[in-house]
Order: C-alpha cells, then structure tokens, then sequence
C-alpha cells in the first residue's frame, strides 16, 4: 500500500477521477464557504484510538477567480511514538466549478519525506506530474477537492453520482451512491446527516471488497463531512467533527 499516512489515507481513498454529470451548485451556505473561507477541526482515530488531529480549510484566493483547499493532518505525542505524521495537501480549484488546476501535497511520515506536485492546463486539457503529461477531461478533481464537490450534489437518498478524479498521474472513475439518512454524534454536537459511499467503477483502490470508504454529510445546505470512515486491510481510521469556524 502507497505511504499516505492518516487522514491522507482518507483523501487517497477518494483518489478517483471525476468527471461529474451534475455541475456544482452552490447554497447560500457554501457560496459563502467559497467567497470567505471555512476551517473544519477533526479527531482522527485508528482502531479506535485516537490518533491525531486534521484540519481541513477554505480560502479565497485573493484577486483571483480561484479557491485554495488545505488539508493538515498529524499524529498526537502518543500516537508519534508508534508512527509520526505530519501531511499537508493543498488544492488549487476553480471557484465557478471547483475543477482542480493545482495540486500538492508534502508527506512526512515516519521521518520519511515525500512531495508531490500536478499542474492542471485547462486550455490543453492537460496533467502535468513529475515531467509525465496526462489529457484529462473537464471539470477535473483530486481527492481533496473531490470531498467538496460532493457538498454541491443532490443527496437525496438514491441518488447516484458518477465522477472522474486525477490521483498521482493517473484517471479514475467512481460512483457516489447516497445510502440513507442517520443521526451522527460528534464533539461538534449531534447532526442529522446522509450517508454517502464512494466507489471504483473498475480497479483501482476499491478493487478490494473488504476495502471501504463512507462520507457523513448534514442533511442541510452546509453539507459538512461530520465524519468520514475508511476500512481496510489494517483496520478502520476515522476522521470525526471536531469543531467548525467559519470566515477563519
């Protein structure tokens, strides 16, 4: 398995290409997310125990029709004496379609280092990664921005959405089913979410059927992940709600 640390993991498990039948669309909620930020403040846990923190935010770029999505996630004192981390990924996206022209991330794993780079050239619909050049359809999306693109979707129980994400250099399909409706607890306070379940259409990191990844979402226009589950063949992480700022 790939070095991607903790809640990269749960980033990575959404590493599918996605090309949306369904544009964005933005409540008066997430319009304001993307004209003045947000800061999403997760637990992140293994086995059942707790590992370390990430914190997921939202930033105008200045001047710009763009957005900047960050993720920063790393193990706390106990958990680093098992397994330090300390990851950052950032997403540089379109504001009208949240399509990714930019994305990088820094791992730091173990006192292992590795940095990663993809450059998105919208006129030529192409992925430049490490000299390696890749045509991609448009809107195009990472496993950051990918998270938030499912916030603009209908998410009707039912509902199933199919997309095309750009995950180290390489194009996959997925589909987003929308299982049902649950009440989730969290240190945020309780919600009423839907549940929603990422799937490979074919290969890929889901080729494994005791592989699994599940996003909470609110059942409001905010559409916030309260909680989002990956299971695999070393157990289950969890990255939970912790605390929510907006304009940060």
């Amino acid at each position: 398995m790939k070095r991607v640390g903790l809640f990269s993991l749960l980033l990575f498990c959404l590493s599918v290409n996605v090309r949306s039948d369904e544009p964005a669309t933005l409540s008066p909620y997430l319009t304001s997310v993307f004209d003045k930020g947000e800061k999403l403040t997760f637990t992140l846990s293994w086995l059942k125990v707790t590992g370390g923190s990430a914190e997921m935010t939202v930033t105008p770029v200045p001047e710009s029709k763009q957005v900047r999505l960050q993720s920063i996630a790393k193990s706390n004192a106990f958990f680093s004496k098992i397994y330090r981390v300390r990851d950052e990924i950032e997403s540089i996206v379109n504001r009208a379609d949240l399509s990714t022209v930019l994305f990088h991330k820094k791992l730091d794993e173990r006192g292992k280092k590795k940095e990663d780079v993809t450059v998105i050239d919208e006129e030529k619909g192409m992925a430049l990664r490490r000299g390696v050049e890749t045509q991609v359809p448009k809107p195009i999306f990472d496993p950051l921005s990918t998270i938030y693109f499912l916030r603009t979707v209908d998410l009707s129980p039912g509902k199933v959405h199919t997309f095309n994400t750009l995950a180290d250099g390489k194009l996959y399909a997925i589909e987003a089913t929308v299982l049902q409706r649950e009440s989730v607890r969290t240190d945020a306070g309780t919600f009423e979410t839907v549940l929603v379940e990422p799937k490979m259409r074919r290969g890929g990191i889901f080729r494994d059927e005791n592989t699994r990844l599940l996003i909470w979402y609110t059942d409001d226009e905010r559409r916030l992940p309260v909680r989002i589950r990956s299971t695999i063949s070393a157990g289950t992480i969890t990255a939970t709600l912790r605390a929510i700022a907006t304009e940060p």
